[in-house]
């Protein structure tokens, strides 16, 4: 019985980018990205759906200082693919407050898993060095902060006066509470749609005075 072919579809999807929050920066090499095993793992299953493909994890070394180096086995055999890989990982090292030979053990497992699925083309933006990492605010030193006094006139405001409080309060040296930040943006919100909705029955009159006029 021969094997099945990996079809253009079946390709396209193993190459598609991966989820922003399944890849990481690498716990000790901050330089690197790291891929979360779980999305390659879904990948390989949406691909090649459940239970077709298995894998086998031979233990090789540990060192004093608890690397753990492990071979892992690979296959789909529907599809003739075999693949071995090794991994290493010492889970902080033997004197990290958090260490874990048998986390070591599966990081060392997973660490062998994600570079057996980039022969699938699973995360190859990432092997590359192309993956773009989510941009994260800079930490804002705020040293003037809105009052609950201040919050709450702010609420019986105009709007274009909560838009001034919210655009002062939310950049350089000036900050609020989340909660207020929440509050004042829903009755931003809230006096827009307002406007709004006068807006578009005050044209909707004027079109009726209009047709009324017409037909005298």
């Amino acid at each position: 019985m021969s094997n099945k072919t990996i079809t253009k579809e079946m390709r396209e999807d193993l190459r598609k980018p991966l989820p922003a929050e399944g890849v990481t920066k690498h716990p000790t090499k901050t330089y690197l990205s790291s891929i979360k095993a779980i999305y390659v793992v879904e990948r390989l299953n949406d691909v090649f759906g459940l239970g077709s493909w298995r894998s086998k994890v031979e233990k090789q070394s540990v060192s004093d200082k608890g690397m753990v180096v492990v071979k892992l086995i690979f296959e789909i055999p529907e599809y003739g693919i075999y693949h071995e890989s090794y991994g290493g990982n010492d889970n902080g090292g033997e004197n990290s407050k958090n260490f874990d030979l048998g986390d070591a053990y599966k990081g060392a497992s997973t660490d062998a898993l994600t570079k057996i699925c980039s022969f699938l083309e699973i995360g190859l933006e990432v092997f590359k060095g192309k993956h773009q990492a989510p941009k994260t605010e800079a930490k804002r030193d705020i040293t003037v902060w809105l009052s609950e006094a201040q919050f709450k006139i702010s609420l019986t405001s105009s709007k274009e006066q909560i838009a001034s409080v919210i655009s002062t309060y939310t950049s350089g040296v000036k900050g609020m509470k989340k909660e207020y930040l929440t509050q004042l943006t829903e009755k931003l919100k809230t006096l827009n749609q307002l406007e709004k909705n006068q807006k578009s029955k005050a044209i909707d009159t004027t079109e009726c005075d209009a047709t009324e006029f017409d037909l005298y």
